[in-house]
């Protein structure tokens, strides 16, 4: 076995070079990532869009007065009809895109979300049970 006292010396265009791939690499990793963090801000956006309107249609569904409980709930970005024994709720919303913060890349983009929903039975209970009793003895 032989065994050498010399130091093996890197030569040092490896370190440049990886210098540059990391100066070409990393603007647009940067880049993607933000976009996709943008892209899940807005799909965020979208799904409380469609919660909000679940929750409009449900409480118009199971309201007494379906119309009454629908011209109150509308408003702006808000449509709400009653049609056919089904709540129809339509909302909009306006978010703002920003990409990597570069002014040129932003852009306003309108979200919707369209949900129908039955109209619940007014549930009629016996007369003599109400209140506690009602959990008592049962429908």
């Amino acid at each position: 076995m032989v065994f050498s006292t010399r130091q093996h010396k890197q030569p040092s265009h490896h370190s440049g070079q990886a210098a540059v791939e990391v100066a070409l690499v990393l603007p647009l990793l940067t880049v993607f990532t933000v976009a996709i963090a943008q892209f899940a801000i807005v799909g965020r956006d979208q799904l409380a869009l469609w919660q909000s309107a679940r929750e409009v249609s449900r409480s118009v569904a199971l309201a007494p007065d379906p119309l009454l409980a629908a011209s109150q709930q509308a408003g702006p970005g808000r449509t709400i009809s009653v049609a056919d024994g089904a709540v129809h709720v339509v909302l909009t919303h306006r978010t703002r895109l920003t990409f990597a913060g570069f002014s040129f890349l932003r852009r306003t983009i309108t979200l919707r979300a369209r949900v129908s929903m039955a109209l619940e039975p007014p549930v009629a209970f016996p007369s003599d049970v109400v209140g506690d009793e009602f959990n008592q003895r049962g429908p």
